[in-house]
């Protein structure tokens, strides 16, 4: 069974005309984790809606949440308020999205490969790109909006926010938020408009994406390709950034990245390098760096045993390596 929870609510008004459903899908955990200091238990589950619809004139249109997510009075981030999940609508002329979508680079190249069963959580998500939009201090200006076009084998992608602090959120993370202490909420910059925009060109195979993003001052120029032949996958990520202060002297320059996996019937290993470079004024550059490895068993029904060995160094003098690791059984439901 592909689906263990899945319900669905149908009304259709005559065949072909119009249409709504409404699909329930979930997915968990549970494992062993250690954060660097502790082996500690995990776990967490999972409800998501999925709405679709269909117009009599046969216009596509849906949304996506999860139920922890649908909290009006959660002041930070919900689907209630359009900052979490996304809806859209869809036809010959492309896609359109809003929400809490990716910015139009991340839509075009995405991140490396994630690992472990927590996806590499458990060491802050070393794997996950910083983009100036979705990730940067627009993300407290409420709802993104995403257009994705396709003609053919390429892929057009752009995005924006609405420029307007909506002053909810307290802490964002993400290419101008580098450092733990930052709250860009408190920077006039979060309510300037920020956009991307991207181009992607699909072999089957392989695939390269450009993405370029603006955000006030901040710009970023963003490269990755991927490409897939027999059991092997391997995918590079390169960003340069213009700009994007990160602290009193300090200005995040690039970050650059590589991920492999090779998959043997149930079984997948991958790994992941990345580095970024953060000029400092008056010292000498830092390059903090992760690296990970980790492996993912098939057990079929939609659980998969996994696990997985995450490095990072901060490259920061007197500041130790942390080296992160877990195992145990992802569902999807």
């Amino acid at each position: 069974m592909k689906k263990v929870l899945f319900a669905t609510t149908a009304l259709v008004m005559t065949a072909g005309v119009a249409a709504a459903e409404v699909a329930i899908s979930g997915d968990g955990r549970m494992g062993v984790i250690y954060d660097g200091d502790d082996v500690q238990f995990a776990s967490r589950a999972r409800v998501k809606f999925t709405l679709t619809g269909e117009s009599d004139a046969g216009l596509s249109f849906g949304g996506e949440f999860r139920v922890d997510q649908e909290d009006w009075n959660n002041s930070y981030r919900s689907a209630a308020r359009g900052e979490r999940g996304a809806v859209w609508i869809s036809g010959t002329y492309g896609k359109l999205s809003m929400g809490d979508v990716v910015s139009a680079s991340e839509a075009a190249i995405g991140d490396l490969y994630e690992i472990g069963y927590t996806d590499g959580a458990v060491a802050g998500d070393p794997e996950e790109i910083s983009y100036l939009v979705g990730d940067g201090a627009n993300r407290d200006q409420g709802p993104t909006i995403l257009y994705e076009y396709t003609v053919n084998q390429i892929s057009f992608y752009a995005s924006a926010t609405d420029g307007v602090d909506t002053s909810v959120y307290d802490v964002t993370t993400g290419a101008n938020t580098y450092t733990p202490t930052g709250n860009p909420d408190t920077d006039a910059l979060s309510d300037h408009v920020a956009y991307s925009l991207a181009a992607k060109y699909d072999a089957g195979n392989w695939w390269a994406a450009l993405g370029y993003a603006k955000h006030d001052d901040m710009s970023e120029i963003s490269l990755g390709g991927e490409a897939k032949f027999n059991n092997f996958s391997v995918k590079g990520v390169f960003v340069k950034y213009d700009d994007v202060f990160v602290g009193t002297g300090a200005e995040f320059d690039s970050t650059i990245g590589l991920s492999a996996a090779y998959q043997a019937d149930a079984l997948t290993v991958k790994g992941f390098f990345r580095q970024d470079k953060v000029d400092v004024y008056g010292a000498s550059d830092i390059k903090p760096r992760a690296i990970g490895i980790g492996a993912d068993y098939d057990l079929g029904g939609g659980a998969v045993l996994a696990g997985g060995i995450i490095n990072v160094d901060s490259d920061v003098a007197g500041v130790d390596d942390d080296t992160y690791a877990d195992v145990g059984v992802k569902f999807k439901f």
